[in-house]
């Protein structure tokens, strides 16, 4: 499963590149963290941690968080560019980004 962890930029993005983790579904504890550039690694890491039995998420920043972290946003003004879509989302009834909360695509 991937998805966007709330804590996800105050872990990854503090002056470093963006990062993908891999962590335990209950203790969200990172078991594995790489630079974007990796991602196999990542994605390999995670398939064995599943066959060992391990309910693991995989985060990955998405395209327009590390468009604005490579342009120099800083948290402030990553976290009210991401109000700012969610806001814009949820203005349209019935819109095509989600239909239920729990589908809600996390930018």
């Amino acid at each position: 499963m991937t998805k966007s962890a709330p804590d996800y930029y105050h872990r990854t993005m503090e002056k470093e590149k963006p990062k993908i983790l891999v962590r335990d579904v209950q203790t969200k504890q990172v078991l594995f963290e790489c630079p974007i550039t990796d991602s196999e690694r990542a994605w390999q890491f995670a398939a064995e941690m599943e066959e060992m039995g391990l309910d693991i998420e995989v985060i990955t920043p998405t395209l327009s968080e590390t468009l604005s972290t490579s342009l120099g946003l800083s948290k402030e003004q990553l976290q009210e560019y991401k109000d700012s879509m969610d806001e814009e989302m949820e203005s349209h009834d019935g819109s095509c980004c989600f239909k239920d909360e729990k589908d809600k695509i996390i930018h």
